[in-house]
């Protein structure tokens, strides 16, 4: 009898430890509160957090005109202690909290500095896994940087390592510097074994200056060009990769749960539920050809 007292007793300590057991705590989700069609966001993420936590959840729109005192008011007085915030509103309220409540922040391009969340930069083995797999005579990946993003490209060096690529990576400080580096860069590389990877960065993948001079570039020369923006295959780029929103909601709470059970310190993490968009007339222009099972893994196709 009294082994299987001590047994019991070990189980209910195992299960008071889990999880699965925080679902009677209460989960605040916090998101601003946008007209359609950019609500779309947000309801899929709300959705894969519905889906995903067996507890009660309390939502939090946010208007444009929302306190941020008011709303951490909230928060006290109902002694919500696992949160999720969207958007940049939902950043606000997370700044004032996350040092107090166990905080994921999401729906951003967040790097790491002490609060946790998942962030909307793409995981880069995601990026290199489609790129091996619509470009395999590519060996060789350059990508720009500026000093924010260094966090990922060092995990992107990792990875492409694993995956036997190698990684040439430059660090920028501003557009002239990246133009210039681009200039020099772009004299250098062989279509044939060569790509540019250009990440989520308003400086080396500029809109205006950086993204036309290098699909230009690459239509003329047959180099491979990917972007971790979601628009970037539609104007030209051989593949770019869009968030699964749903699948981000999954894993913010599978985040702050474990945040909430200290099984995982404060971290970022890059999304790897990625949606992959190809642009099929950039492919044909670069002789690549995709069967239907290839073609199956694609979310979104570009003719034009």
């Amino acid at each position: 009898m009294g082994k299987l007292l001590y047994k019991q007793l070990c189980l209910i300590s195992v299960l008071l430890s889990s999880p699965t057991l925080l679902a009677a705590e209460v989960l605040s989700v916090i998101y601003p509160e946008v007209k359609a069609p950019y609500d779309e966001i947000f309801k899929q993420i709300v959705q894969g957090i519905e889906d995903e936590y067996q507890g009660p959840i309390k939502l939090y729109p946010l208007k444009s005109t929302f306190s941020v005192t008011e709303t951490v008011q909230q928060l006290d007085q109902n002694n919500e202690q696992m949160v999720i915030a969207l958007g940049k509103s939902g950043y606000q309220v997370a700044k004032e909290v996350y040092q107090r409540k166990s905080v994921a922040v999401g729906a951003l391009p967040i790097q790491p500095n002490g609060i946790s969340g998942v962030s909307l930069l793409a995981e880069p083995k995601v990026l290199f896994d489609s790129l091996r797999l619509l470009a395999p005579s590519v060996k060789r990946v350059a990508v720009l940087h500026t000093p924010a993003n260094k966090w990922l490209i060092g995990r992107a060096k990792a990875q492409a390592d694993q995956l036997g690529l190698t990684l040439l990576h430059i660090e920028v400080s501003d557009l002239k510097n990246a133009v210039a580096e681009y200039d020099t860069l772009l004299k250098e590389l062989d279509p044939q074994t060569d790509a540019i990877w250009l990440p989520l960065d308003p400086v080396t993948a500029n809109e205006q200056v950086i993204l036309p001079k290098l699909l230009e570039y690459a239509w003329e020369h047959n180099l491979v060009l990917f972007s971790s923006k979601p628009e970037h295959a539609k104007r030209g780029a051989l593949f770019s990769m869009f968030p699964n929103h749903y699948e981000l909601g999954k894993g913010l709470v599978f985040m702050v749960e474990r945040l909430r059970s200290k099984e995982i310190a404060s971290s970022v993490l890059p999304m790897d539920k990625m949606q992959l968009a190809v642009n099929l007339r950039t492919a044909a222009h670069l002789g690549f050809a995709y069967n239907t099972q290839l073609r199956n893994n694609f979310s979104i196709v570009f003719n034009k």
